[in-house]
């Protein structure tokens, strides 16, 4: 055998073992006889190509395709093929169902009885479907109401032992917790009920001042609004004012305030200090120290400087009313008359009221 024939069987024989194996990897195996089938559904969702088609839960067969149906756009043909001599009559039904909670999906043939002869489906036939729901899927529809009760019984039995005395799981603490909490709402609510009740004289004296309050603000809108006016005029003056320049004015003025208040300060400390050489000076005084002291409290020293004084007068107006006594004055050819003491001298009155 030559070389080229060698790789031409060889070339051959690997093209066939790609073939082979491309439809093996799609659920067709070329080795085994089997027969294709085809089906339509409304929702062929969770189903591929390459899932199993399962009799009574054997495996059977493969879908082989999914497509468009061509004559009505919401509907999906399935192409399946079933492996081997397995005969499927002509009222087969195809189920589409759930393999479980975390599976996809897959198809069921069901049929009652098998066939024999023209009553079985050849190559290429349509069968009928139908679909079922995850938990029809996973349970026969006839032992669903059986499950449903026994749930519906150990639900109940569990809801009525929740929360019991004796029970000391986090769920029936927290029942219990609740209880008491419920309860203490009741008060609450009962309480706010009779607070409500005893407070509805208050509420409508409230309300009703309110609506007096109310009605003197409508009555006072037109006081209120020019109110409102001649704030924001004032508002608007005091915008234009040069508050600059009078906050400076005011800062020059505060300054010189300071400087003044601190020449005050220092002439209330020397008048302090004034006042207190005076302080001293009149004590001194009181206590008959020095000329002025003596002088001021030595009363003899004033009874005859008083008396002196009243002397001095009494000499100064005799002096005035009768200058003839102290004066001696002679004219040419005049005789002076002699002296008379007048009737209302004040010495002899003085002496007279001293007697």
């Amino acid at each position: 055998m030559s070389r080229e024939v060698k790789l031409g069987i060889l070339t051959i024989a690997t093209i066939l073992i790609g073939v082979w194996g491309y439809k093996f990897i799609k659920g067709q195996d070329l080795l085994h006889k089997s027969t294709t089938y085809y089906t339509t559904f409304n929702d062929v969702t969770d189903l591929a190509v390459s899932s199993d088609v399962t009799l009574n839960g054997l495996k059977v067969g493969t879908v082989t395709n999914i497509k468009l149906n061509p004559t009505d756009v919401h509907k999906m043909d399935v192409v399946f093929r079933v492996d081997g001599d397995l005969p499927i009559p002509v009222d087969a039904e195809v189920v589409l169902k759930s393999e479980g909670l975390v599976g996809g999906r897959l198809l069921a043939i069901q049929f009652s009885k098998p066939c024999n002869g023209d009553n079985c489906a050849p190559d290429g036939s349509y069968l009928k479907n139908k679909t079922l729901g995850l938990l029809s899927s996973m349970v026969d529809p006839s032992e669903i109401s059986s499950y449903v009760d026994g749930a519906t019984s150990s639900a109940r039995q569990l809801i009525e032992d929740l929360g019991k005395e004796g029970n000391n799981t986090k769920v029936d603490l927290i029942i219990r917790n609740l209880e008491h909490t419920m309860e203490n709402m009741s008060k609450l609510t009962e309480s706010l009920n009779t607070l409500a009740v005893n407070s509805n004289t208050n509420v409508n004296a409230l309300l009703q001042n309110m609506n007096k309050i109310t009605k003197n603000l409508a009555d006072n809108n037109t006081q209120i609004t020019s109110l409102l006016k001649n704030l924001n005029t004032t508002s608007e003056q005091i915008a234009a004012a040069d508050l600059g320049k009078t906050i400076k004015n005011t800062d020059i003025m505060i300054t010189n305030s300071n400087e003044a208040v601190k020449k005050l300060d220092a002439t209330l400390v020397t008048s302090n200090k004034s006042m207190g050489e005076l302080n001293t000076l009149l004590a001194k005084v009181n206590s008959g120290g020095g000329s002025l002291g003596q002088l001021i409290n030595d009363k003899k020293l004033y009874n005859n400087l008083e008396s002196t004084s009243k002397n001095l007068s009494l000499l100064l107006q005799d002096l005035r009313l009768n200058p003839k006594r102290y004066v001696n004055v002679s004219l040419i050819g005049r005789k002076d008359k002699p002296y008379a003491v007048p009737e209302d001298d004040p010495a002899i009155k003085i002496e007279t009221e001293k007697k």
